[in-house]
């Protein structure tokens, strides 16, 4: 079964194809633009995602999450009110995280690292003021010293220690606390509709703006971290509607732009009807219902457990191979 037999009975009018984006970018050769580097459309998307995408635990995840949407009979947008996100055939909503979620996980980074900061500090005073003590013999003074910077630096340790670990604890025992998500989507790409929805982040399923994937730009924006250093995000911009909406839910921001051009690649495979689905572990429970994706798979003789019957090892190391190719995409 080809593709174009296929978009007339499953996918809508408003799928995307990419002749649909060149045929918008003809008509639209001036519009609105942000700050940014903008990224082009691939004629022919590429199969490629972001490291996180080709995770080992992501076999295990999908089907453990099928099972639960099986159990509970939970399809379409059910399923993202069943488990807080959606990742399928048909569409990616990424989980919607509560303020107090970030502010969670920032403290326990910032806990992290200042445990390691205190932790270099101590033992570059110990090697200094022992050090000292060689040369000027006062062995005596030099660990009264290193006492007093003991007990100076140990309870601020000790706090971020807990803090760090208390955190990953109750991130492993209670996740529904530790991530806070809500109960309604931040934003949906739908491969079967070919709609780009953004909505409401004060009123739970209320749409903010429902548009083609194809009427959109992608940009990635930088800003500095908390030592300076360029970190970059992925967005997508309608430039008539002059709305825009970052992924950091589902494509983190990260130092290594190649990894964000990679997670631009897979959404635009991912939304292209005419293509398969992305090949990624996480995907591959659902390819069979796709009918592009199904037809292609049977034409080309793919192993339906290609993932699944992988060993760890090897998919680390095909993921490592996508890793290296990524940094170096522009």
């Amino acid at each position: 079964m080809s593709a174009k037999e296929t978009i007339g009975d499953y996918y809508a009018d408003t799928a995307y194809t990419p002749a649909k984006r060149q045929q918008w970018e003809a008509a639209n050769p001036e519009r609105d633009t942000i700050i940014g580097s903008r990224l082009s459309w691939d004629p022919r998307s590429k199969n490629n995602a972001m490291k996180e995408d080709f995770d080992f635990s992501h076999v295990l995840i999908s089907e453990e999450e099928e099972g639960r949407c099986i159990d509970r009979n939970a399809v379409g947008d059910d399923r993202f009110k069943l488990l807080k996100m959606r990742y399928d055939h048909q569409s990616i909503m990424p989980p919607n995280y509560r303020a107090s979620a970030r502010y969670f996980f920032m403290a326990m980074a910032i806990a992290k690292g200042f445990f390691f900061v205190c932790f270099w500090i101590f033992g570059l005073a110990v090697v200094g003021l022992l050090g000292m003590a060689v040369f000027d013999g006062e062995f005596s003074e030099s660990l009264k010293a290193i006492k007093m910077m003991f007990f100076m630096l140990s309870p601020v340790a000790i706090m971020m220690l807990v803090v760090w670990k208390g955190g990953a604890w109750i991130t492993q025992k209670n996740s529904d606390f530790a991530y806070g998500t809500r109960n309604g989507p931040l934003w949906q790409v739908n491969r079967q509709t070919g709609l780009f929805t953004i909505y409401d982040p004060r009123n739970a399923w209320k749409t903010h703006l429902e548009a083609p994937f194809w009427e959109f730009d992608a940009f990635l924006q930088s800003s500095p971290d908390t030592q300076g250093s360029a970190t970059y995000s992925l967005i997508l911009y309608h430039p008539f509607q002059r709305i825009r909406q970052k992924l950091d839910a589902q494509f983190p921001p990260t130092k290594m732009p190649g990894e964000l051009v990679a997670a631009w690649q897979f959404l635009q495979r991912y939304m292209d009807v005419s293509q398969p689905l992305p090949d990624v572990p996480g995907l591959e429970i659902h390819r069979h219902k796709d009918p592009t994706t199904a037809a292609a798979d049977q034409q080309q003789g793919r192993d339906p457990r290609y993932w699944r019957d992988m060993d760890e090892a090897s998919v680390k190391k095909i993921q490592e191979e996508k890793y290296r190719n990524n940094i170096r995409l522009r």
